[in-house]
């Protein structure tokens, strides 16, 4: 695997986490649970080759998604999914 590609995936199973601690703590939440499912989809496309490329333009959508509800917006979990659309902007 490529390093940009394992780099990748390491942001996103940090998000994974980050999500999933968040969840364990605060209940059931079908936002969280969305996000992790996305979360994973997306690390499957970069394990496949599947991912298309940004281009330095596209995004992935995840932290405007992520935005749209968390709290508070310094949390960790924005910050996950901000590294991620990061990366694949500069990356991919």
């Amino acid at each position: 695997m490529e390093n940009k590609t394992e780099e990748l995936i390491k942001l996103i199973d940090q998000a994974v986490s980050i999500a999933e601690n968040i969840l364990n703590n605060s209940g059931n939440s079908e936002r969280l649970s969305n996000l992790i499912n996305v979360l994973q989809s997306l690390r499957n496309q970069v394990l496949m080759g599947q991912l298309e490329p940004s281009g330095g333009n596209l995004t992935l959508g995840l932290a405007r998604e992520v935005a749209d509800w968390i709290e508070p917006l310094n949390s960790p979990l924005l910050t996950a999914v901000g590294a991620i659309e990061a990366y694949y902007q500069q990356y991919f």
